[in-house]
């Protein structure tokens, strides 16, 4: 009899381990859910970008910050690519029940707020990755693909307000993504037009060696239309580099070595990025005044037209929900978020 019991409860322990483990979601629709993927699939998820290809693109000074060492300068890159792929890897956890039931409350709400502006903002599938943050460090939020990276420090201050505002930001990431139309037209309202993909800038190695990627906005190749004291015209791209040559002992936020401007480019039968002998920019960002009047100064966070889209997506939809009363913006500002919720609304550009 003992022995009977003892097989059953191995059969028993084995045919529960056999079963298909159900991923936790929280269904918002029949048509939109939001995913909490455990340690695996995180690990699986934060390590491809096809959508991107920020793999691909980003340099072996990058990886390089994000995971606090340095490289030998022959070590190949596909050697530095799999072991930054496996520091990702070790990075991301399990949410506990009560973080999920504390998000799951934030998005049901960032769900019904979004569909008052329109109701086909919100993604139809949402993927959730928990982070311990130690690439880009604590409070690091981003978006791959249709994921957003959460770091579990943010998640412990249970900030509800805060984590709304970043949700609404890191949707319209996706949204973007997703919405090659509405990402063209939105990026034109801030006069920023495409002009390719970064792979065909021909940049010198000063700079290009030093390049560190928005994983929110992989591609920089974007331009905007500005205009010299002279009067004179030139265009320019946004690009962030890193302002050592290698990681720094003493230097252990990523966020410490973000060196952000832009750069002036001139076409003809190729994209040429200018810079200087040290491959810096020639560009004097505090004394570009059109630039400001293009984007207008609804937000400092203008690494990247996506970002500063982001931002103004946040504020149309947190201005719904406290009916307009959210803080003071110009005249253009407005006009701007005005615009932004045009597009947003509207149904043949999807």
């Amino acid at each position: 009899m003992k022995n009977f019991l003892l097989l059953l409860s191995i059969f028993f322990l084995w045919t529960c381990k056999s079963q298909p483990q159900t991923t936790p979601l929280l269904q918002l629709s029949e048509n939109h859910k939001v995913i909490f993927l455990d340690s695996l699939e995180a690990g699986q998820a934060i390590t491809k970008d096809e959508k991107e290809n920020f793999f691909s693109l980003v340099t072996p000074l990058d990886m390089s910050i994000q995971m606090k060492k340095n490289f030998e300068a022959a070590t190949p890159r596909n050697e530095i690519i799999k072991e930054y792929k496996s520091f990702l890897k070790k990075d991301v956890l399990d949410f506990s029940k009560e973080e999920m039931e504390y998000v799951n409350e934030i998005f049901k709400e960032a769900y019904e707020m979004s569909n008052k502006v329109s109701t086909s903002i919100f993604p139809k599938e949402i993927k959730l990755i928990k982070t311990h943050a130690n690439h880009y460090g604590q409070g690091a939020y981003y978006t791959r693909e249709n994921c957003i990276i959460i770091p579990k420090d943010e998640l412990e201050l249970k900030n509800k307000e805060g984590f709304l505002e970043t949700m609404f930001h890191e949707i319209s990431h996706i949204y973007t993504r997703y919405h090659p139309k509405k990402q063209k037209a939105l990026y034109q309202l801030i006069g920023f037009s495409n002009i390719g993909n970064m792979s065909n800038l021909l940049i010198k190695d000063e700079l290009k060696s030093r390049i560190l990627l928005n994983p929110d906005g992989v591609n920089f190749a974007y331009h905007i239309e500005l205009n010299e004291q002279s009067g004179r015209p030139y265009s320019a791209i946004p690009i962030i580099k890193s302002n050592e040559t290698k990681y720094i002992d003493s230097k252990n936020d990523f966020f410490e070595y973000i060196d952000f401007s832009l750069y002036k480019i001139s076409i003809q039968h190729a994209v040429q990025v200018q810079t200087n002998a040290a491959g810096n920019t020639t560009i004097n960002m505090d004394n570009v005044p059109d630039f400001f009047e293009k984007i207008t100064t609804n937000t400092g966070y203008i690494i990247h037209p996506d970002e500063i889209i982001a931002d103004n997506f946040m504020y149309i939809m947190m201005r719904e929900k406290k009916n307009g009363l959210l803080r003071s913006f110009s005249d253009d500002g407005l006009e701007l978020l005005k615009n932004i919720k045009k597009i947003l609304v509207n149904e043949s550009m999807n």
